[in-house]
């Protein structure tokens, strides 16, 4: 019972300050603004017959993810805490603690022929417990790895247990809550292989596989589309910068400082490359290990699990899209791997410490598990609203647009117009072809009664290409306040034309107002 509790107290310490943090980036689009959010029960089944763009309302290029049981998770979330940024991130952090709990008991059963087990596995556990990649997951009330990963590791823990049935259940589950699942089975068919041989081990994952088939066809009825990224760059390319991103993970694992919010799309393109070279030499170390761990089944497990729920990831660098930008990785994906790598680790100190006394291990286990509590403590301040979220990319990372515009929105919502005016107008210094930014610099002008340069701006927006609603009322407004009233009557006739129900106010008063103007 004692380990359970330190476990739940490392938690705690570790995430307490970021139970306060408000909404941040796409939890808007997942739960704020989403139509779909307050479903009633008697419709909660249609959420498995529709893609994201569908539950959310948006672009299309959502439509490739499938998620219904994710979306279940959020609708539940606002039903029991209503649209209050707490209670989200409190439920987070509960099957956070559940989770951690869960990976100790695999632990248990994964290190039972070793001595110090319960040890191996309260510093395993610990580890993952406190690990700054993971403040994503309290950081963001949307984050769809809490779910996913927690009904990994169940289907872990019920395999281990040989609950048959409960594993398959669990890992439907995780296959319902977020792609990447689909990997799990090639994961744990080195378990399988490890308790049965070779032939009743693989045939062991034969429910797994079917299970993932089943997936695919109902996803593919439902998505109408396969989840990939276009290969664009030549193969050679691709490779090495493959290789990199497994460097990247792989230092996030081992030496999580400093961590990032968003990695920006890079290809590489030479062996010569410092990081390149660093790239393969991890790939070499990693090789080398595999081959001594060999007839260790469980280390071998532990030590390629999280790389092989990395695959999908791997594959899709620098095609990740995050907001109007790429990313060549992301920390979120590291959540269900660095669960085996802890206890992997974990097992690897306790082998390097083998023959000296306890305390050792224990008290330089304890100084890291300090270390990276005090660092997750640290990162989680980044989540706390969307100006200290998209002002930390921007301090990391000052040419990214989508932060960029996302910072000007947050200082607008602040009312801090000035501030919200300057990060709009370096986004479209980064990118002159984003429309929507100039509508939004209009509307400030406008609102500081500087008609002719909010005329300006959304005029350029409609030489670009937008012919949006409400960039007809706001064009007709502006050149109504200079005085050009035909002008703007004309402007006031298109927005009537495609104005839509929510407009029925406006549109009623415009109609009386042009035609006594006839």
């Amino acid at each position: 019972m004692k380990y359970y509790i330190i476990l739940i107290l490392l938690v705690v310490l570790a995430f307490a300050n970021s139970i306060q943090n408000s909404f941040v980036w796409d939890d808007y689009l997942m739960i704020v603004d989403n139509p779909r959010i307050d479903l009633a029960p008697k419709e909660m089944l249609s959420l498995f017959t529709m893609p994201l763009s569908k539950f959310t309302g948006y672009p299309e290029h959502l439509q490739v993810y499938y998620r219904p049981v994710l979306f279940l998770y959020f609708i539940l979330n606002y039903k029991i805490w209503g649209m209050n940024p707490t209670g989200f991130h409190l439920a987070n952090i509960l099957i956070y603690i559940t989770t951690v709990l869960v990976l100790y008991r695999a632990g248990l059963h994964l290190f039972d022929r070793q001595e110090n087990s319960k040890l191996t596995s309260l510093i395993g556990a610990s580890v993952f417990a406190v690990h700054p990649v993971n403040s994503e997951m309290a950081g963001r009330a949307a984050s769809g790895e809490i779910l996913f990963g927690f009904f990994i590791l169940l289907s872990l823990y019920f395999f281990l247990k040989e609950r048959k049935y409960l594993s398959l259940f669990t890992f439907a589950l995780a296959l319902l809550s977020k792609e990447p699942a689909v990997m799990f089975p090639f994961a744990l068919v080195i378990l399988a292989i490890d308790k049965k041989g070779i032939k009743k081990g693989i045939s062991t994952m034969m429910p797994y596989i079917m299970l993932i088939g089943s997936y695919f066809i109902l996803r593919t009825i439902t998505v109408d589309t396969v989840l990939g990224s276009e290969i664009t760059q030549p193969v050679f390319t691709r490779i090495i910068t493959m290789s990199v991103a497994i460097f990247d993970y792989t230092k996030s694992f081992v030496l999580p400082y400093p961590l990032k919010l968003f990695y920006p799309a890079e290809w590489h393109t030479s062996l010569s490359e410092p990081k390149v070279i660093l790239a393969i030499a991890t790939l070499i170390a990693i090789s080398f290990s595999v081959y001594k761990l060999r007839k260790d089944k469980v280390m071998l497990f532990l030590l390629l699990a999280p790389y092989i729920m990395l695959i999908p990831v791997i594959w899709r660098v620098n095609t990740l899209p995050v907001g109007s930008n790429l990313s060549s990785i992301s920390n979120r994906f590291l959540y269900v791997s660095i669960m085996p790598f802890s206890l992997f680790a974990a097992a690897m100190a306790q082998r390097l410490f083998k023959g000296y006394t306890k305390k050792y291990l224990v008290a330089v286990c304890l100084s890291v598990i300090i270390i990276l509590t005090a660092l997750t403590a640290l990162s989680n301040r980044d989540w706390g609203n969307n100006i200290t979220f998209f002002g930390k990319i921007i301090e990391q990372s000052p040419n990214t647009e989508f932060a960029r515009i996302g910072l000007g929105n947050a200082y607008k919502e602040a009312g801090r117009l000035d501030e919200a005016m300057r990060e709009w107008q370096i986004a479209l210094q980064i990118n002159p072809n984003q429309i929507e930014l100039f509508n939004a610099v209009g509307n400030i002008y406008f609102l500081r009664g500087d008609y002719e340069k909010a005329i300006n701006m959304y005029e350029t927006a409609f030489i670009k290409g937008s012919q949006t609603v409400e960039l007809y009322y706001n064009l007709a407004l502006s050149l109504e306040s200079v005085g050009k009233k035909d002008k703007a009557s004309v402007y006031y006739r298109e927005f009537i034309k495609i104005a839509p129900a929510q407009y029925k106010d406006i549109v009623s008063e415009l109609k009386i107002r042009l035609g006594n103007s006839k």
